[in-house]
């Protein structure tokens, strides 16, 4: 429509010139319609091309305007300059509503840079919010997790008395335990599990390394790290009614891992999952490899993980259960990261909760 509107202005300016010939001189009404017509192309053109426009269409026009003054040349003196200021008024018009324009056109861009300006602003605004509320997330982690530090510094000691004792007893349970017993199957797992705990309050950062840096991990089949957490949680599960199911494909038995961690990994898994089940639930632990890494996959048939519980799922201190300590998850996804792997959750589409612990084997 833009492209078509200057031949519209010029032909509407021919237009109202030619009336103006055809129409006889003694119709004066006539005449000073075509003439208030003329000024509507003047108008139009100033407007939308500025005092080019406006002084265009004057100009075109006055010449259209041409062939109706010849008729009144040698006739009326006043006739005739009363039609020649008519000219004169063309140019008047186009000239103002072209200054007028221009001046609304240079305000109307001056406000448009100005949005733009104010546009570009608003979006560094909100980068940098987003930026600072990244900032400020880290600083809470950073913050809880050197309150976990000083914690456990403090709670280290304590906590070795009471478990050389328990490791004593179990030592002594193991000695005059018969062979084949129950009691020196229990007291075996007992001690080994003793074990496991000092070597993690000896070595542990708070939130995330199991063992110092430079502590080489114990290489152990992952078919054993599995039997062993089965014989670990079948005690704690025995009074619960909560059917655990665990299977380790025959690819997957004798790759060799780091026990220690895989084990703390995966029995924090199974006791967040029983606290989720409560009496009568199921868990299902699978092992899996492909492509040289290890998979393990903990899902249970609870409530699910809650959608506004996600974000802060493994963040330290942060539980949902009254008697949680919330650094179960945290801790898990620590090591999982020390072995170069992955700790995700996702809800099941037939109901409950899945986490996946992925790490690369040590051998094959």
């Amino acid at each position: 429509m833009k492209r078509l509107l200057p031949f519209f202005l010029v032909l509407s300016s021919v237009g109202i010139g030619v009336l103006h010939f055809v129409t006889p001189g003694h119709d004066m009404f006539l005449h000073d319609t075509w003439r208030r017509l003329s000024y509507f192309p003047i108008a139009v053109g100033a407007l939308f091309y500025g005092l080019r426009g406006g002084v265009l269409m004057a100009l075109i026009n006055s010449i259209a305007f041409i062939p109706h003054l010849l008729l009144y040349m040698g006739r009326n003196p006043v006739t005739y300059r009363s039609e020649l200021t008519e000219v004169l008024l063309y140019f008047a018009a186009g000239i103002l509503v072209g200054i007028i324009s221009g001046k609304e056109r240079r305000v109307s861009e001056k406000y448009r840079t100005v949005s733009r300006q104010l546009e570009e602003s608003l979006t560094r605004v909100k980068d940098d919010a987003r930026t600072l509320l990244s900032l400020e997330d880290q600083l809470r982690v950073s913050q809880k997790r050197s309150v976990a530090g000083e914690l456990s510094s403090s709670l280290a000691h304590e906590i070795k008395n009471p478990l050389g004792a328990i490791r004593g007893a179990a030592e002594i349970i193991l000695d005059e335990a018969p062979e084949g017993g129950l009691s020196r199957k229990f007291a075996g797992i007992l001690i080994k599990e003793t074990e496991r705990l000092d070597k993690t309050l000896a070595g542990m950062l708070s939130m995330g390394i199991s063992r110092e840096e430079g502590d080489e991990g114990v290489e152990t089949s992952l078919a054993e790290v599995v039997g062993h957490v089965n014989d670990t949680m079948s005690i704690r599960l025995k009074d619960r009614q909560v059917r655990l199911a665990m299977a380790c494909e025959e690819s997957a038995e004798q790759v060799r891992v780091d026990g220690e961690k895989v084990s703390q990994v995966l029995v924090n898994l199974v006791l967040n999952a029983v606290e989720a089940v409560g009496k009568g639930g199921r868990i299902d632990v699978r092992a899996t490899l492909a492509d040289g890494f290890c998979a393990l996959t903990v899902a249970d048939d609870g409530p699910g993980i809650e959608p506004d519980f996600f974000p802060k799922l493994f963040e330290p201190f942060v539980t949902g259960r009254d008697d949680g300590t919330g650094l179960g998850l945290p801790i898990s996804r620590r090591i999982a990261e020390s072995l170069g792997g992955t700790l995700v959750a996702r809800n099941r589409d037939e109901g409950g909760a899945e986490f996946c612990f992925k790490f690369p084997c040590l051998s094959l």
